[in-house]
């Protein structure tokens, strides 16, 4: 029993001798930073991006999901952090009694409510430092990309909408380089958190942009809406019309196959659009006409524009008219589209791209053909113009 204990013994001492060397031969760095007990202090805040770059300088406010570091004195042991009074989540692994990272978090509140403060709780005392969230309004979809008599108010989805100040619509320019050209200021009809109505003043520009301007600063969308109030119109609400030397026409419904139908139980913007029903395996082809006069395309305008509103299925259509060197028999690539089922599509395609149209052609059809199509469904079309 003896022998048993001593030589248990010498091994617990072997141990407590090997501990000992190593925890003696610890730096103090090794060892976890001690919290201070004073007050919380803020000196400053800087991005993260580059610690070199900014450590040196500060921000007084900066856009959401950046990651900072909030540096002072006395932050060790920070429990709860705040920005515009929003909570939000930290790793503590960052944190020291000099710095803490953190990211900004994306739903801090940046309206009337915000109160433009970091609020750091510690373990020993809080600290409140003026800062703002700046937060420009984001857009992340509307509901339609034309306008005009008629066509009713754009509504914009995203955030940061209830501060809006102002809604400036631009000319688009046809060259970068070109000087930016006048502008009109827009109504802001309605606006909450996330969606914000629109209404534009009559204008004789073809195709505009917005900025759009809140108390953070100035989103300007790189989107191009288009003016169907100067567009060649073929349908919007209803059969369009046109004037040259052969005198004042105005198209009407044509198709191969199944008639085209005007109704009101599906548009684009406005009220109405026209639909066509598509049997399954016929040879179809569809689209409107106008014998005598007969248009004749003006190249001063560059794009073909229009919305289609999916059926039961996904399926492609070849844009054409009788002057297409491809003929109606054929299906040239450059002529495709494709649309989903379910939604309204909408295009803008370069003319130039297009076998379609060619200056001084008349040209008494333009429509769409499908192949086949292998199964039975319904398409509404709308907003078919030529624009600038």
């Amino acid at each position: 029993m003896k022998k048993t204990f001593n030589h248990i013994f010498g091994k617990l001492g072997l141990l407590m001798l090997v501990s000992l060397a190593i925890f003696s031969s610890c730096k103090d760095s090794d060892l976890a930073e001690p919290i201070s007990t004073g007050q919380p202090v803020i000196k400053k805040v800087y991005l993260l991006d580059t610690i070199a770059k900014h450590k040196d300088s500060t921000v007084v406010g900066a856009e959401p999901n950046v990651l900072l570091v909030i540096n002072g004195e006395n932050l060790g042991g920070v429990i709860k952090a705040y920005f515009n009074e929003y909570e939000t989540s930290f790793n503590t692994n960052y944190n020291t009694n000099t710095n803490l990272i953190i990211r900004l978090p994306g739903d801090a509140p940046t309206d009337a409510t915000a109160t433009n403060t970091i609020r750091l709780v510690t373990s020993h005392g809080e600290v409140i430092f003026p800062f703002k969230v700046i937060a420009k309004p984001n857009i992340t979809g509307y509901d339609k990309i034309t306008f005009g008599t008629g066509r009713g108010d754009i509504t914009f989805k995203g955030k940061n909408f209830p501060d809006i100040t102002r809604i400036v619509a631009y000319a688009v320019r046809d060259k970068p380089t070109d000087p930016i050209k006048d502008s009109v200021v827009c109504t802001v009809v309605s606006k909450t958190v996330d969606r914000l109505v629109v209404r534009i003043p009559s204008t004789t520009f073809s195709r505009i942009t917005f900025n759009i301007t809140n108390s953070s600063g100035t989103t300007k969308l790189a989107d191009e809406f288009v003016n169907a109030d100067v567009a060649i119109q073929f349908f919007t609400e209803g059969f369009g019309s046109f004037t040259n030397s052969e005198g004042s026409g105005t198209w009407g419904g044509d198709s191969w196959g199944n008639g085209v139908k005007v109704n009101s139980d599906q548009a684009y913007a406005g009220t109405q659009s026209f639909s066509i029903a598509l049997s399954a395996g016929g040879w179809s082809w569809f689209g409107f006409s106008s014998w005598w006069p007969r248009f004749y395309y003006d190249p001063a305008y560059k794009y073909v524009t229009f919305a289609i509103k999916g059926g039961a299925n996904d399926m492609s259509l070849w844009i054409t008219s009788e002057v297409a060197k491809s003929g109606f028999a054929e299906f040239p690539d450059k002529n495709r589209i494709d649309v989903r089922a379910g939604v309204w599509n909408y295009y803008r395609l370069a003319i130039a791209d297009l076998d379609f149209m060619y200056a001084g052609v008349p040209i008494p059809r333009i429509g769409f053909r499908p192949k086949g199509p292998d199964k039975s469904d319904l398409l509404y079309f709308d907003d078919i113009m030529l624009v600038k």
